[in-house]
């Protein structure tokens, strides 16, 4: 078969009947539609596809979806010995969708879909960097592939975010506004969220002189969602990535946000802010707290390098 779809049946998108019946319907000879709604379903499916000779793995979901689906093709390969991974497209029906809106096409699903169906091979793709997340947890190493990552205020926002019920971009830019004004002065969400998180890192091998980190991204795109250009570098290289790491506390980090929109860096006492090859975070509890692609993990400690180049359908 040319072209796989994976429809992970927990996103926004496809929670609706009528979109996942039309989804359905694109099944043919050429096409094979996957449904999912657990991640351990994705080893079983990229093999599949990859056994079939894919020229196209279209990924329908959130940013979660996409990170998984990198993930599952990364380990394939390794296992498989495939010289050649298919072209990867995202079709974006989460809730936010920040990986899809910087690499992605744009546009109604299903005319997307319908369009890459009819030409997988003639497709206009790209080749994407990648991060690879290697997380030291309580029980054994755990490897993945994605787009941005994230610890510090990172982790805190989507806590945050989730424990209201993480309903998409008006959500977030509602909780983004509270914390920048409560910056000035001295609310409770700003400190909570702003304030360092103890940690260690270390950064090409060496030991950063920081207690901990207010904010800490890295990334191979360059919005992180609402305009945030924290990583504005992203995506120059595919053997570094941009890293950006500050100990500010919340009186001095939250008004340089206006920067971040700018796409400048954040600047003062004790920041990072350079493309690296890769960069360590030791966590003092076993359950620290970070963030992948917009999905939350705990660990001893991470390790960030740079991933595989993936081919990625673009606009």
């Amino acid at each position: 078969m040319r072209v796989h779809v994976v429809a992970n049946l927990n996103a926004r998108g496809l929670r609706a009947s009528a979109l996942l019946e039309r989804v359905r319907t694109r099944a043919s000879a050429d096409v094979c539609v996957h449904e999912t709604t657990s991640v351990d379903d994705l080893d079983g499916i990229v093999r599949r596809a990859l056994d079939d000779g894919a020229s196209l793995v279209v990924l329908a979901g959130g940013d979660g979806t996409f990170m998984s689906g990198v993930t599952a093709l990364d380990h394939a390969r390794a296992t498989m010995g495939v010289t050649r991974l298919p072209t990867v497209a995202l079709l974006p029906l989460g809730t936010v969708g920040t990986v899809a809106r910087n690499l992605g096409e744009r546009g109604e699903p299903l005319a997307l879909l319908d369009r890459w169906i009819a030409d997988p091979e003639g497709v206009h793709a790209l080749p994407r960097p990648t991060l690879r997340v290697t997380s030291e947890t309580a029980t054994g190493p755990e490897d993945r592939v994605g787009f941005i990552v994230g610890t510090g205020l990172v982790a805190k926002f989507f806590e945050e975010y989730e424990a209201r019920g993480a309903t998409g971009v008006p959500l977030a830019g509602r909780i983004v506004a509270r914390v920048f004004a409560e910056s000035f002065t001295g609310g409770p969400l700003a400190d909570r969220i702003l304030s360092p998180m103890p940690c260690e890192l270390e950064v090409d091998g060496v030991r950063q002189p920081i207690a901990g980190v207010s904010l800490l991204c890295a990334a191979v795109v360059r919005d992180l969602g609402l305009g945030m250009k924290v990583c504005y570098r992203a995506g120059e290289r595919t053997d570094r990535f941009h890293l950006v790491a500050s100990a500010l506390r919340p009186a001095e980090l939250g008004p340089r946000a206006p920067r971040v929109i700018m796409g400048k860096t954040i600047g003062g006492d004790g920041h990072v802010d350079a493309l690296v090859e890769r960069f360590t975070v030791r966590f003092p509890e076993p359950d620290g707290p970070w963030v992948l692609d917009g999905d939350m993990f705990r660990a001893r400690s991470i390790t960030v390098t740079a991933g595989p180049v993936m081919r990625v359908v673009a606009p």
